[in-house]
């Protein structure tokens, strides 16, 4: 028996296309997206306040994070973990080239359980040695 290629070809595209529309609407269309990005973005919010609280100074910080990301910073994300969430993303202070990456483990309430920079600016390792929460280290 020979199949009609041509037919096939029309009738593939024809099954991926609606496809890929049902799960258009099915994506556009969910009521919880909306809600689980607000939250997403509170988390990043209260991320910022604790990140300028520890790393800050009297020069401002530039945030490459999941709702300002720096492609030349790199790879950024929030992530639902058991006990709350992890942000990552990096920062760097007015002035510098250079952008340090930092890891932070919040609780479902947005705060802080671990803060850890790749940074080696002295300030930071001594804050390091007086709070067990937050590390800094060589980048």
């Amino acid at each position: 028996m020979m199949v009609n290629h041509r037919i096939m070809r029309l009738v593939f595209a024809f099954g991926i296309g609606l496809l890929a529309s049902y799960c258009s609407y099915q994506w556009i269309t969910d009521p919880d997206r909306a809600a689980r990005r607000a939250v997403e973005e509170g988390v990043v919010r209260e991320a910022r306040l604790v990140l300028e609280s520890y790393v800050g100074t009297e020069r401002a910080l530039e945030i490459s994070d999941p709702l300002n990301r720096v492609r030349e910073a790199g790879k950024v994300y929030i992530y639902p973990a058991p006990y709350g969430w992890e942000v990552s993303g990096q920062y760097r202070r007015d002035g510098e080239k250079a952008w340090h990456a930092y890891l932070m483990q919040l609780d479902p309430d947005a705060r802080l359980l671990s803060l850890t920079v790749k940074d080696d600016d002295p300030r930071l390792r001594e804050r390091a040695d007086e709070d067990p929460r937050f590390s800094a280290g060589t980048p």
